[in-house]
């Protein structure tokens, strides 16, 4: 991603004529590397988020929409932000020249000392990306990242130290750089060495992409080596590149690289002439290219990480319920021995009067069985026959006993098993903040996870996570729940006595509703509906899946039931192969 010097010059620009003049309101820090500012704007009136990332791999700030979903605790740096700056007012947006540190001037009324002054400093620096609060003696009162021994860096970052920027990589940048300059750069390097490598080592705040955006519009190959530059194609590369840096960045609108599905994948301040321009896309401005790239990169990668760590959660649940269900089967096999016991119990008294003291065994002809077959009964020879009998029937009673409770038990233990299976479906579906948040809740509600310091849900002014929503193509309504408790809404609150129902059969999925206004719903609608059912449980992918169907009003959800798990009856099945075309027509790919 090229956040680099040039798109930072144009990022400022934006952030200074939305920001300027606003004041902080509220700070939170959703997570260790992301702050975010919720600002009020007087004129025009407008509340306003800014968010300062300073993820390794994407480091990063603009205004995003979202409200951020937070910890109970806040992190002691997000405190300290409170404490300083909230309530202050953004004066303006600084950068220094072709460097990637974005500079925050806040004005703060202090009762005891008057209007104060203190800069954020963010330096946008990949692995090294720091967020750093500087009070107006140039000292730093704290940093989101301490480094209190960092030689690398050539400075000490902890409180009470003097800020320094970080040290530069090279002399020169685009606005002080001058032809001889750069033909002494070319001409005192390796001949075998590549001249974009000279570009991006001897002058700063060239980006990889934006060294190779100057090449292409100097019409120069980026493998070309020192030995092959002629001093006419020196003197067209500064050209270009005093060209390009004198252009204003993002100024007419900004543009995304988009992958062959047509998602973006890079943002770019300028027209790229090294890209195909058929996957370019032009978009209003670099806060939009950032939010479509970068942000959306970055919440991708939040989902993926936390959807690993919940799915690992769930499956050594899983795997605990299995070996409680493998013991339950074993026990259940020896209390079927039941009816064996009651036999032998039986057959002693029947014969008992064939029995000498101290035998140890009895056989005798099975009467039950047609054949009569031969049975062997042990005995206690220290007991009578009757109490030898009375031991067997003691036995079965228990036996008996322990077969219905052992049932109970592997019944409730299978319905664990099926109820892990629907959390591991939902974390498939996951496509925001708010559901990782309910389902989150939902698995401290079943004693998954601890509480801890997990994230509070956002104040929405009654406002609740919606399920999502699919229009047919005649034009029906078609609600898919994405998790557990997103199903019981939707099944048993949202939907009306005769919508209509729709749930892959015995496997688990999303509650799929109908609207049907009590109208009956074409065969073609019922079919759109049995594939978003398909495509949002574990049959996803197969084939000849059964998908069961029944009006609202044939739900019930037992006392006590997990959520997510109904009962119903009076319903029919559709036994259908998913339909790729369908699932497109609903922007969903199929697997």
């Amino acid at each position: 991603m090229p956040f680099d010097a040039l798109s930072i010059a144009g990022l400022k620009k934006e952030l200074t004529d939305d920001l300027a003049n606003s004041r902080i309101v509220k700070i939170y820090q959703p997570h260790h590397d992301t702050i975010i500012f919720e600002v009020f704007h007087p004129f025009p009136r407008r509340e306003l988020r800014l968010l300062i990332s300073v993820h390794p791999q994407f480091f990063r700030t603009h205004l995003v929409d979202e409200k951020p979903v937070n910890p109970l605790q806040p992190p002691a740096f997000c405190m300290l932000l409170r404490k300083y700056l909230q309530g202050g007012r953004i004066l303006r947006v600084e950068q220094p020249p072709w460097e990637r540190i974005i500079i925050f001037q806040i004005e703060v009324y202090e009762p005891d000392h008057g209007l104060t002054n203190f800069s954020l400093i963010f330096e946008a620096m990949g692995r090294p990306s720091n967020l750093l609060l500087v009070n107006g003696e140039g000292k730093i009162l704290d940093a989101i990242k301490r480094f209190p021994d960092a030689p690398e860096q050539g400075r000490e970052i902890m409180p009470g130290q003097p800020y320094t920027f970080p040290p530069t990589p090279a002399s020169f940048h685009p606005g002080t750089l001058t032809l001889s300059a750069l033909e002494r750069m070319v001409r005192f390097s390796p001949a075998s060495r590549k001249i974009s490598t000279v570009l991006s080592k001897e002058v700063f705040g060239l980006s990889r992409s934006l060294v190779e955006e100057i090449l292409t519009r100097a019409g120069v190959s980026s493998v070309l080596t020192v030995a092959e530059v002629t001093d006419d194609l020196i003197r067209l590369i500064y050209e270009k590149l005093i060209a390009l840096a004198k252009e204003r960045p993002g100024q007419s609108g900004a543009y995304l690289y988009l992958d062959p599905a047509g998602v973006p994948q890079d943002y770019f301040p300028y027209q790229p002439q090294h890209l195909p321009a058929e996957r370019l896309q032009l978009v209003p401005d670099l806060n939009s290219a950032i939010v479509a790239t970068l942000h959306q990169q970055s919440e991708r990668a939040v989902r993926q990480q936390k959807t690993q760590q919940l799915k690992s959660i769930v499956k050594k649940a899983m795997q605990k319920a299995t070996r409680k269900r493998d013991k339950q089967r074993q026990e259940l096999a020896g209390a079927e021995e039941a009816d064996t016991y009651r036999l032998y119990g039986e057959l002693i008294l029947v014969y008992a009067g064939t029995i000498k003291p101290g035998q140890s065994q009895l056989v005798v002809a099975n009467y039950y069985d047609s054949q009569n077959a031969p049975v062997t009964i042990p005995l206690d020879p220290a007991l009578t026959p009757n109490a030898n009998s009375q031991l067997y029937y003691r036995k079965y009673n228990k036996a008996k006993k322990g077969q219905t409770k052992i049932r109970a038990q592997l019944d409730r233990t299978q319905r664990e098993l099926e109820y892990y299976a629907s959390l591991e479906n939902a974390l498939e579906h996951v496509s925001s903040p708010a559901d990782f948040l309910e389902i989150e809740t939902e698995m401290v509600e079943a004693g998954l996870l601890k509480m801890g310091n997990r994230p509070k849900p956002p104040r929405t002014k009654g406002m609740k996570n919606q399920p999502s929503r699919f229009i047919s193509g005649e034009g029906w309504e078609i609600l898919v729940g994405r998790n557990n408790k997103q199903n019981d809404e939707l099944s048993m609150r949202t939907a009306a006595p005769h919508d209509l129902w729709l749930h892959t059969q015995k496997i688990p999925g999303s509650h799929v509703i109908i609207r049907t206004q009590g109208n009956p719903v074409p065969p073609t609608v019922l079919l759109e509906a049995a594939n978003l059912a398909i495509y949002f449980s574990k049959a996803r992918g197969s084939t000849k899946v059964a998908v069961d169907y029944t009006e609202k009003k044939h739900l019930r959800k037992p006392s006590g039931a997990r959520p997510g798990f109904l009962l119903y009856d009076h319903y029919q099945t559709l036994i259908i192969d998913p339909d790729p075309e369908i699932l497109a027509r609903f922007g969903l790919d199929a697997p």
